[in-house]
């Protein structure tokens, strides 16, 4: 039985072991998600167990995969990386910070305006950027 997407949500060790099988691309056997995550055989068995009854994992021949995707709030999954979202938006005002430093290198004019866009551009930059290197998942 494949349940509605609000009731797939994950946490601790299911969130753990989905993330491992996600980024690995790979099947993986119970040991191997045990030793790489550093969890007793038995729970990875009995998260296994209910990520199964989930739809989000799936049993083949050589261990375990992910099945369907889900959303984990927060991230984004590109080709099977998850990548916080706030360093996204941070590249977005890393943008706008270097586009108006090549506008100031061709007009070198100095207005409040510009050197207002260079400064909140640049600090949303290093807020985003650090909140996004510092997001854990657990």
């Amino acid at each position: 039985m494949v349940l509605g997407v609000s009731e797939r949500r994950l946490s601790g060790t299911g969130l753990k072991i989905y993330v491992y099988l996600l980024e690995s691309g790979e099947p993986r056997t119970v040991r191997e998600i045990a030793e790489a995550l550093g969890i007793p055989h038995s729970s990875v068995h009995y998260h296994l167990k209910k990520l199964m009854s989930m739809g989000v994992v799936r049993r083949v021949r050589e261990g375990y995969v992910i099945g369907d995707r889900i959303n984990i709030e927060g991230y984004i999954i590109l080709k099977n990386k998850l990548i916080p979202r706030l360093m996204i938006y941070s590249l977005f005002f890393l943008g706008l910070f270097l586009g108006e430093l090549l506008v100031l290198a061709f007009d070198p004019r100095i207005y409040f305006e510009r050197i207002l866009l260079l400064i909140v551009s640049f600090v949303a930059f290093i807020i985003l950027f650090y909140e996004g290197l510092h997001m854990h998942l657990i």
